[in-house]
């Protein structure tokens, strides 16, 4: 069973990430040389919204905790970070905690509101950058874990 809810985790987190990055790399270069570039976004950014935010970022969270009590952590080691594996842990949920936080605002209000001015696309587009930074962050640490904190 812990081998499915690991499968899991990675490959939600795999999505997640990965569109981010697709959505950096690949289709923003494409879509801004569109005369509908506002309207595709919106379109693709509100179908990613539900995949990869409310979908995949609470899927990640509960499998989280199944790969955290698969390993053997309490969340008193969490809050006491007893040893490396349980401070780098703490400091990866701290950063998924931002990085929800970050996709919340970024798909709930400055996103359906990019269309409006420059101010709000510029918005949009930071915080987007600034939740990918943080999602590289948790892999990261992600990777770290799988070497012992």
């Amino acid at each position: 069973m812990k081998e499915i809810i690991l499968t899991v985790h990675i490959l939600t987190a795999t999505l997640w990430i990965g569109g981010m990055l697709f959505m950096v790399f690949v289709l923003s270069p494409y879509v801004r040389a569109l005369p509908n570039s506002v309207e595709v976004f919106q379109r693709v950014g509100k179908r990613f919204s539900i995949i990869g935010t409310f979908i995949g970022l609470p899927i990640l969270f509960i499998t989280g905790i199944g790969n955290m009590h698969n390993f053997g952590i309490t969340f008193y080691d969490l809050f006491n970070r007893t040893s490396l594996y349980a401070s780098t842990l703490h400091d990866k949920i701290h950063l998924f905690l931002l990085s929800f936080i970050l996709a919340l605002v970024h798909d709930l209000y400055f996103g359906p509101r990019s269309h409006l001015n420059e101010k709000f696309r510029v918005f949009t587009r930071i915080i987007g950058v600034v939740n990918l930074i943080v999602g590289i962050l948790i892999v990261y640490l992600a990777a770290k874990l799988r070497f012992g904190g």
